[in-house]
């Protein structure tokens, strides 16, 4: 939001044409460019940049489209503009949409989970079939464990901008949405929250076997 306000007042610039790849190096080139732009309360710190260039980039990537309308800019003719997928989200900041999720997106995402799954159990010396798997996955009662445990493992690996498209919003909804298709009210991501899931499903699992 403060990205769509800034561009539009011309107090940021978006990226310009081929110093850079596309994504986490296009976020990250970007945000140097403008560092000294951002308010104090969104900055990240310097130290911290790569990281949080790539995470930024996955999250602009993966959870939002650009819509076209009259003032979508960046499209035709205009080539001092880099339009890398990246830099286009980032100047149309005012046109981006929430992506649509789609079936696909939530079986790949049940799929992440069934991964985590199968890899915690493995951690912690527990032997789990693929049923058991589909269970938990599945079952309201710890589906959205799942999605957390799944959630911060991809969250990790965001960070060196590695990223699973849709299915990572898929995920982000199940924790973060209620059943009426919005935002949990008064919902904050916590550490806690993750350590609290990953324990109840070993609970469950070792009750299980």
């Amino acid at each position: 939001m403060w990205i769509s306000d800034a561009i539009d007042k011309g107090l940021i610039q978006p990226s310009r044409v081929a110093h850079h790849s596309g994504g986490p190096e296009a976020a990250t080139e970007w945000l140097r460019s403008n560092y000294h732009h951002l308010p104090n309360h969104l900055r990240p710190q310097e130290e911290e940049l790569d990281e949080f260039g790539a995470f930024f980039s996955t999250y602009l990537l993966s959870s939002f489209d650009i819509v076209e309308k009259p003032g979508t800019k960046g499209i035709g003719p205009t080539p001092v503009l880099c339009r890398c997928e990246l830099c286009m989200r980032i100047v149309n900041a005012s046109h981006l949409h929430p992506k649509k999720l789609y079936a696909r997106d939530k079986r790949r995402a049940d799929y992440l989970m069934s991964e985590c799954i199968a890899e915690l159990a493995s951690e912690n010396g527990l032997k789990i079939d693929e049923e058991m798997t589909t269970r938990l996955v599945t079952d309201e009662k710890t589906r959205r464990n799942c999605a957390y445990l799944a959630y911060g493992h991809w969250l990790i690996k965001r960070l060196s901008g590695e990223s699973d498209g849709p299915a990572i919003l898929a995920l982000w909804r199940l924790i973060a949405w209620d059943s009426r298709g919005g935002m949990r009210s008064g919902f904050t991501l916590q550490l806690n929250d993750f350590h609290m899931a990953e324990t109840e499903l070993i609970s469950t699992i070792k009750n299980a076997i």
